[in-house]
């Protein structure tokens, strides 16, 4: 049923999913600037680790507005399933606001399985069991108004893509394969790994992978930064 639904959405019959987490606008308010943040597993509803960045970003762009992607962030046995009902989550609420807010500026931040969402949503899979298609899932709109996709202790990391930062040479438990690409989108990327992370790599920290935020937060607000000017 999942992957029907994802097949749905490739196609554009998008639901409307309801927007959660805007700061100082009114409801139908169009921000300049809009920052979507998926949190990491296990963690309560929510920004989670991801609260770093998006904190900044609010803090450089006044009037920006944030969005929690709504969505399980579950473990375990549930894994698979969380990670199919993240990325409908994402396909849902970006077209929900681009097709509100044409003109706004999208960015996008995920974290570990925050992070997996986005990517599978932003670049395809396959991402078995959950997603078997291997093209881009967002709207149309959601694409030409995403101006940056920031991805910390991505378990999909693998070593050797031209946007990765960090020093993990080794893959995520769920890595894409080596020779894969993301062309749309790759020059809208900055995905953080280091080599100690336990879910983006092969380490054995867990501290290494709740600390992107602050070890590369300023560095991925300067990405941003240069894309919007660039936009």
């Amino acid at each position: 049923m999942m992957l029907a639904q994802l097949s749905l959405l490739g196609l554009g019959i998008l639901g409307v999913a309801a927007q959660r987490g805007r700061q100082g606008q009114g409801p139908r308010a169009c921000p300049e600037v809009h920052i979507f943040g998926a949190r990491e597993t296990t963690t309560p509803q929510g920004f989670g680790s991801a609260q770093t960045l998006v904190d900044l970003v609010l803090r450089r762009f006044p009037g920006a507005t944030s969005e929690e992607i709504v969505y399980p962030a579950a473990g375990d046995d549930e894994y698979s399933r969380s990670v199919g009902a993240g990325i409908l989550a994402v396909i849902k609420q970006t077209s929900a606001f681009a097709a509100r807010c044409p003109r706004s500026i999208i960015i996008m931040h995920g974290y570990s399985q925050g992070a997996q969402i986005i990517d599978d949503a932003f670049c395809g899979g396959p991402d078995l069991p959950q997603l078997e298609t291997d093209f881009p899932l967002i709207s149309r709109t959601t694409a030409n108004n995403t101006a940056a996709i920031i991805l910390m202790g991505n378990p999909r990391h693998v070593a050797g893509l031209s946007f990765n930062v960090g020093n993990a040479t080794e893959p995520g438990f769920a890595a894409r394969p080596a020779d894969f690409e993301c062309p749309l989108f790759e020059e809208r990327i900055q995905a953080y790994c280091d080599s100690p992370d336990p879910f983006c790599a092969k380490g054995d920290d867990p501290d290494t992978h709740q600390g992107y935020g602050f070890e590369y937060g300023r560095d991925a607000l300067t990405f941003i930064v240069s894309k919007l000017v660039a936009n």
